[in-house]
């Protein structure tokens, strides 16, 4: 069995799938689209990350393939329905990285509320300007969430130790809970002093917070990105802090990754980091282990943990 290694994986996976078959790892490679196509023809499984997309043009090309195994949340970088029409099953590991996601959001709201980062920065340029880096509280402040799937729920449940108050927007939840407060997202941008969003990506949450929507949040408030990128108008995000509108900003996705390296984004007194959501080395040992499980689970008959078996 030929196994295709797209992205950098934890060493305990690539020990397991080395069990399985033969190991082809292209992580590292440079021109690594190109020998991907050139390796999938004959290849039975491949692994990616987020770095790698699985799209038609390699479906078509993946005559041997049976599996597409994401180790990690996020199937953005995937078409989906191509394999699906090809009878290629497609695996995820959802549960994986939820906890250390969760942590850095909390870690980007403090962040963002006591300008964290800026005064790193500011005292390693020998400046002791304290005045200019008066933060927020976060006590009795108001958190809204864009999604409130798992990651918001941890968010929230850590965050409400701080005593903020927790409400929420999204259409698949019928009603408040007992701790949140459900809202429209009109609602919930007006009246929020940090905004984090948790939504996956896909046509209905492209764009979702356009600049028209960023336009609503409240003066001195905070956005916070750890999803998907291309579902906020980042530039917006970072003319709104430049321009003093928001108070703060961070961003750890984007709609392209990397993203482009503009005077814009290089200079802004936003938090800009390079996608860390899933780096810790527990969230990578556990994408890894869950999605070699899944694989293997695949190939022994049972189809739980495949995305889009029930519609082949």
């Amino acid at each position: 069995m030929k196994i295709l290694i797209c992205d950098k994986l934890d060493s305990f996976a690539i020990q397991e799938l080395n069990k399985m078959g033969t190991c082809i790892d292209i992580s590292s490679e440079e021109n690594k689209s190109e020998i991907l196509l050139e390796q999938i023809p004959d290849a039975d499984l491949v692994f990616i990350r987020s770095a790698t997309s699985i799209d038609k043009e390699v479906i078509d090309a993946g005559v041997n393939l049976k599996i597409i195994a994401r180790c990690g949340v996020g199937l953005d970088n995937v078409d989906i329905i191509e394999a699906t029409k090809r009878g290629i099953h497609v695996t995820n590991s959802p549960e994986a990285n939820i906890i250390s996601v969760a942590e850095l959001t909390v870690g980007l709201i403090i962040a963002g509320a006591r300008n964290l980062i800026q005064g790193n920065n500011s005292l390693k340029q020998k400046k002791w300007d304290r005045s200019a880096l008066t933060g927020i509280e976060l006590y009795e402040k108001t958190l809204g969430f864009v999604g409130f799937g798992r990651v918001a729920r941890l968010v929230a449940s850590r965050m409400q130790s701080f005593g903020m108050k927790i409400v929420f927007f999204d259409p698949y939840i019928d009603e408040s809970t007992q701790n949140e407060t459900k809202m429209e997202l009109d609602e919930l941008l007006q009246k929020s002093d940090v905004v984090s969003l948790h939504v996956v990506k896909n046509k209905e949450t492209i764009n979702l917070i356009s600049k028209e929507k960023l336009s609503l949040m409240k003066q001195d408030a905070i956005i916070i990105n750890t999803s998907r990128g291309g579902v906020v108008d980042e530039s917006e995000v970072l003319r709104l802090v430049d321009n003093g509108k928001l108070f703060s900003a961070a961003l750890d996705v984007y709609e392209q990754e990397p993203p482009e390296y503009t005077k814009q984004l290089t200079e802004s007194d936003s938090i800009t980091l390079p996608h860390l959501g899933a780096s810790t080395r527990e969230a990578q040992l556990k994408a890894g282990s869950d999605t070699v499980q899944n694989v293997v689970s695949i190939l022994n008959g049972d189809f739980s943990s495949s995305v889009n078996a029930v519609d082949f």
